[in-house]
């Protein structure tokens, strides 16, 4: 959009691109719209399998940019080109190219666009932080590009810079070599940038597939709200935003039939559970599993946040926090005196680490999921508006554990293994501790758009040990009167209708199912 509002190869274009906008009225426009030579690069392709095709692949990624400059403006000959293409350092092609440039007597102003800056350092970062350290840091190759840019804006060369990415890493691990920039990403004012607001979804969906008599707006857009939105990158913003690459896939298949898609989460996002263990790798494991164990039991944890990363210091719990925050993984909920609340943004993130712990869990425990099980379990409760399938279920992963795994045993533990079976599902939405009137309730199963069922289902966990069992019946008998309460209560919200159930466990391998 900057490219095309201030770019002058466009100027003759900027009535039909923008004058139905606020920003293409005249009162409103700037008098530097269409006035700049812009210089786009995009490092989003940079390869970053091999280290040695790092340095080739980001000047490939420069030449692109530069070729298309010289499309847009024939400011350089093809002989010219070649001279700059020559240089074998990302350095010696910027700097060629601004003296060609200046050799030509060049008096107009460039606005730098770069888009995923941080792409390439990122997944190095992620796999190879000393090669990380050695091109970004100290007198690393990219920092001395950053450099470079530095000097031809302060010449008047580059008037304008503007970079988008994910994380502040790259461009703060150079302060020194590039304090020209500055980070806005918590401001409020461009808050709004980072996803759609509920307006907009309702808008899209409005103004480009709606059918009158084909769906309900409204539905959808309930539905959607509960799967993408959340996000809140401002402290001082009251507006959530939905994530802008789920809301796109989900209304792209929804438009074919407008029928929910099968799968509410977008499959690019929901396999990527693994940047989460690319993230928490350089903590110890107790701080790695205490933030793990925390977001998903708590679904929020609170930290600083840092925006400065310096990585000749110690990696830490608050820069792993911040991490996960700025790649979409956490969000802001709250800030007070410095200290940030932060949230799971949304049920396709909160599978994504229900996933990932459902990995540490098999890898650790060495267990075994029966997926095609598990999924006969939730066709009986979708059909039948029973559980005892899934209780098999559950009986088969409990006898895998060792004896030692059963010492600290608790409800908590039983929580767990069922939010591991339960979540990859999209006809139920599951909660843990859901907050009624009347308390918490260890397990709710909620139904989806998805689902064609009729009830919800409300399950009531206990485990007792061995010394427990001479209090069996009281125990039972406060599991139905709690399951009683929690089902009345919640049955009172709108579309509500729950089925409850108490499930007390024994042992390994035994249990009672009480239907409430």
């Amino acid at each position: 959009m900057l490219e095309y509002y201030y770019g002058i190869q466009h100027e003759d274009r900027f009535e039909n691109l923008f004058g139905e906008y606020f920003i293409g009225k005249s009162e409103n426009t700037t008098s530097l719209k269409n006035s700049y030579y812009t210089l786009t690069f995009n490092f989003s392709a940079i390869e970053t399998d091999k280290i040695d095709n790092i340095r080739t692949s980001f000047i490939k990624s420069l030449m692109n940019g530069i070729n298309q400059f010289k499309l847009d403006y024939d400011l350089l000959t093809n002989v010219e080109l070649d001279q700059i293409a020559s240089e074998n350092t990302a350095t010696g092609v910027l700097h060629q190219f601004f003296a060609k440039l200046k050799q030509r007597g060049f008096t107009g102003k460039i606005y730098l666009l770069i888009d995923e800056y941080d792409h390439f350092t990122n997944e190095l970062f992620s796999f190879n932080p000393d090669h990380f350290k050695e091109i970004v840091s100290r007198n690393g190759w990219v920092r001395k590009f950053y450099e470079v840019v530095k000097i031809y804006m302060g010449e008047g060369l580059i008037d304008r810079f503007f970079a988008t990415g994910v994380t502040p890493v790259t461009l703060d691990s150079m302060t020194s070599g590039f304090n020209v920039a500055a980070n806005i990403s918590l401001e409020e004012n461009f808050h709004q940038m980072s996803g759609f607001t509920e307006a907009e979804v309702r808008a899209m969906i409005e103004n480009t597939i709606y059918e009158p008599k084909q769906f309900d707006v409204d539905k959808v857009v309930n539905q959607m709200r509960l799967w993408y939105n959340g996000s809140r990158f401002s402290p001082k913003s009251e507006i959530k935003l939905y994530n802008p690459q789920m809301v796109v896939s989900f209304l792209s298949k929804f438009s074919e039939k407008f029928e929910f898609p099968d799968s509410m989460a977008d499959i690019n996002v929901t396999s990527d559970y693994k940047k989460i263990s690319n993230i928490l790798r350089f903590l110890s494991k107790e701080d790695s599993d205490e933030i793990i164990s925390t977001v998903i039991e708590e679904e929020k944890i609170s930290e600083l946040l840092t925006v400065q990363f310096n990585f000749e210091l110690p990696f830490t719990r608050v820069e792993a926090i911040s991490l996960l925050y700025f790649n979409g993984l956490l969000t802001i909920e709250n800030a007070e005196l410095g200290i940030y609340n932060f949230v799971i943004p949304n049920y396709v993130i909160k599978q994504m680490y229900w996933e990932y712990f459902k990995f540490l869990f098999t890898t650790e425990k060495q267990i075994k999921y029966d997926n095609t099980q598990i999924m006969y379990s939730i066709l009986e409760i979708l059909q039948e508006d029973k559980i005892d399938k899934l209780l098999l279920s559950m009986q088969s992963i409990m006898k895998t554990l060792s004896n030692r795994d059963m010492e600290n045993f608790s409800e908590k533990h039983l929580k767990i293994i069922f939010m591991t079976m339960m979540m990859g599902t999209n006809v139920y939405f599951v909660k843990s501790e859901h907050e009624t009137q009347s308390g918490y309730v260890d397990l709710i199963l909620k139904r989806t758009g998805l689902n064609p069922g009729k009830s919800d289902i409300l399950i009531e966990l206990k485990y007792l040990k061995q010394r427990d069992m001479k209090n069996f019946a009281e125990i039972k008998q406060k599991g139905i009167e709690q399951a009683s309460r929690y089902r009345d209560s919640l049955n009172n919200e709108e579309g509500a209708n729950f089925k409850a159930f108490v499930v007390i466990y024994f042992n390994k391998s035994q249990f009672e199912c009480i239907e409430v």
